[in-house]
């Protein structure tokens, strides 16, 4: 083999195994600035979900915080545990999502196909708050319908290639500032 080849073959391997290593990437990019019209710092946040892997992969926020749980909790916490008078599969099965506007935390649905990405952008006045950060999720649509035992259907997804969610609270913002 020429040493060409051999260089050829040691960049196509190494290539190769990056990407398989890396099937979902995750990058998070922070702006910062002053509101003169609110009188608030401001900070935004973008998540960012790129599909570098050969199958669809989902992700919705949870109500609660995802850390130490496992993929097989989590998806029973979002689409089987009760939640007012339904769980999100009934809701599924029963078609009662049809019209329905999008509720964060409730039926929020995003698939991410592969080579798609996904941006989750936040808005805060809280240097501190992390809200969302740990309760973002991101599970392959095989392993979510593996558990779920039922297929999701492309009418039930969020459709647009980024969210904007907000952690500002209007108690939070000065009355005599807003005209």
């Amino acid at each position: 083999m020429s040493q060409k080849n051999y260089i050829l073959l040691t960049i196509i391997l190494c290539f190769t195994s990056l990407n398989a290593q890396h099937k979902i990437k995750t990058s998070t990019e922070t702006l910062s600035f002053y509101n003169g019209i609110t009188g608030q710092d401001q900070i935004i946040q973008e998540y960012i979900i790129t599909n570098n892997s050969s199958e669809d992969y989902l992700t919705w926020i949870s109500l609660d915080i995802i850390k130490n749980k496992s993929d097989k909790e989590i998806i029973h916490d979002y689409f089987k545990k009760i939640k007012g008078d339904f769980n999100l599969t009934q809701m599924m099965y029963e078609g009662l999502l049809k019209g329905q506007s999008v509720s964060i935390g409730y039926t929020f649905i995003k698939k991410i196909s592969p080579g798609q990405k996904f941006t989750y952008i936040v808005s805060q006045t809280n240097k501190k708050s992390n809200i969302y950060q740990n309760r973002i999720v991101i599970i392959s649509k095989r392993k979510v319908e593996q558990a779920l035992r039922m297929k999701i259907y492309n009418d039930l997804y969020f459709k647009p290639t980024y969210i904007f969610l907000t952690d500002i609270f209007l108690n939070d913002i000065n009355d005599n500032t807003i005209r």
